[in-house]
């Protein structure tokens, strides 16, 4: 399948989430690809203004074709959005066990159910399973990756309603911010003697990690980062601690994955990282290393300065390992996001961290 016929699919699922349907991650996926281009800001005003305008479908496709065209990887994770979607309709194509790896691409079992509106969405599956198959000849080998827990693999948007017996989050405030950030208790002293006085702040512009990323400039409502370490400036076994706040949980999903995203392509902040498999933390995270390398049994100096972003709720957090020249090196970073994590989960849940 081509550039515009996955353009034409991608903006089908846009227009939708326009009219009022539910957001899906393919559709915050595109809007925020075109949010990045004054072409596409154009394009996703209009469909706003006139979400069943064909006009306005036709500007928006073009647009995407473009995006599309242009970046492979992008396109691998659009065509995956778009297929994972379709298995959450009752009555049409199940797909499971699906894999893609370098050299092979396994689709099934299939399951169609019987029925009429079953036996119309058997030409969905098998458009979707050609289309599968085309990325992974032309650059789509990345689209499922075992290794990381990257935002090609996140769930669809989270709702932002809870359950009547869960508690409210805190508001997303500087105050709740300034909470989540360790404090001196929350670190040992011996390892981390010097502790940094809190930067808190009301928006995310000027802080590096948001630059370009525009869903987490636009919808940051706090910001706020400490660090502890040897000495202010002796650079020797730093720990960096970043939490931003979100008006829900959608906005904050969207900004991780243009966080995510950002790091992964540009050179700014934490360039030279690569994605890496570390614990999780929160509801979707991604570990970084500068040099990949994960063994327990032989570190490298590399595994000195490694990082994990992650979301919980309307909260993103940051834990940053730097400079890292003890023996622990290759499992601080463990250690230092499970502090972060837990105080942001308290936060979400209600309760002072």
């Amino acid at each position: 399948m081509d550039a515009p016929d996955l353009a034409a699919m991608a903006a089908q699922a846009l227009s939708a989430a326009a009219s009022g349907a539910a957001n899906t991650a393919a559709s915050d996926l595109v809007r925020g690809r075109l949010s990045r281009s004054d072409r596409g800001r154009t394009a996703l005003d209009e469909l706003v203004n006139a979400p069943d305008d064909p006009e306005t479908s036709t500007g928006v496709q073009a647009a995407l074709t473009e995006e599309i065209s242009s970046d492979a990887e992008f396109a691998g994770r659009l065509a995956m959005l778009l297929h994972e979607s379709s298995q959450q309709h009752t009555g049409s194509v199940v797909l499971t066990g699906s894999k893609v790896t370098r050299s092979q691409i396994a689709l099934g079992p299939l399951t169609i159910n019987n029925t009429p509106a079953g036996r119309l969405s058997l030409g969905a599956g098998i458009v979707l399973a050609v289309l599968m198959v085309v990325l992974a000849a032309y650059g789509g080998a990345r689209l499922f990756d075992n290794t990381d827990d990257s935002p090609r693999n996140a769930p669809s948007v989270p709702s932002t309603t809870r359950s009547a017996s869960r508690a409210d989050a805190l508001p997303p405030t500087t105050d709740t911010v300034r909470q989540i950030l360790p404090d001196r208790s929350s670190m040992d002293a011996q390892e981390y003697p010097w502790a940094g006085t809190p930067d808190v702040r009301t928006s995310a512009a000027g802080i590096a990690i948001c630059r370009a990323a525009p869903e987490c400039k636009r919808n940051a409502t706090a910001v706020g980062v400490v660090e502890f370490g040897r000495g202010e400036d002796k650079g020797e076994n730093q720990a960096e601690f970043l939490a931003l706040a979100f008006p829900d949980a959608a906005a904050a999903h969207r900004a991780y994955i243009d966080i995510v995203q950002d790091i992964e392509e540009s050179d700014r902040g934490f360039n030279n990282f690569r994605k890496v498999a570390l614990e999780r933390r929160g509801e979707e995270s991604q570990g970084l290393d500068p040099d990949s390398t994960d063994t327990k049994s032989n570190p490298t100096p590399g595994l000195g300065n490694r990082a994990v972003i992650f979301r919980q709720g309307a909260f993103i957090g940051i834990a940053h390992q730097i400079d890292d020249p003890t023996e622990q090196r290759s499992t601080r970073i463990l250690t230092l996001s499970a502090i972060l994590a837990d105080r942001i989960a308290k936060a979400d849940a209600g309760k002072t961290p």
